[in-house]
């Protein structure tokens, strides 16, 4: 009997700091979420500027997909489409590749901008360094990764880090071919 008095008495304990690290966490939670997500938007906002700096201004496009989370038709001073951005959500060496894609009226990569990942260290985190990013510009949909020297519509896979280097390409390809959509129909 003592025994199991002692053994509630510990299960009640165990308990009541559990259910307290729990109230303490959701607290936590309920005050930072706030301010993660306005952190997380600045991301985005940053990004999109990054891939399209002469845009004034950014209206978002209501889509159903998968891999492009948003996309925004990029607008100048004068209320006139110059392209469309979009942030793509891929699976690299790691899943949570976030890509801000910057598209012209022509249907061309103006830049591209790594916004997280997972990637590893010195291998696929390379892909926010500016010579694999820069590989994208003035490329069309269709972009293929090449191991032994990009031609044409192509882009170097970086050395170590192939699923990375697709990972990002089949983001920018996602948005290019919604871009082309957009484009399109003159949204």
């Amino acid at each position: 009997m003592k025994k199991l008095t002692e053994t509630i008495k510990i299960s009640l304990i165990l308990f009541l700091i559990t259910a307290v690290a729990a109230l303490l966490l959701a607290f936590v939670n309920m005050k930072t979420a706030p301010l993660i997500e306005i952190n997380n938007q600045k991301k985005v906002t940053d990004a999109l500027n990054a891939v399209m700096p002469e845009a004034a201004d950014f209206e978002d496009i209501e889509i159903k997909d998968d891999t492009v989370q948003s996309l925004y038709t990029a607008k100048d001073a004068q209320g006139n489409t110059i392209g469309v951005c979009g942030v793509a959500v891929t699976k690299g060496y790691d899943a949570g590749l976030t890509t801000a894609v910057g598209v012209d009226t022509e249907g061309k990569v103006t830049a591209i901008e790594i916004i997280s990942h997972n990637e590893t260290p010195g291998l696929g985190a390379n892909a926010a360094k500016p010579e694999f990013k820069e590989q994208f510009k003035g490329k069309s949909a269709g972009i293929e990764i090449s191991k032994t020297g990009a031609k044409d519509n192509e882009i170097d896979a970086m050395s170590g880090a192939t699923l990375t280097s697709r990972g990002v390409t089949n983001g920018v390809n996602a948005v290019l071919d919604m871009a082309a959509e957009i484009l399109k129909e003159g949204k």
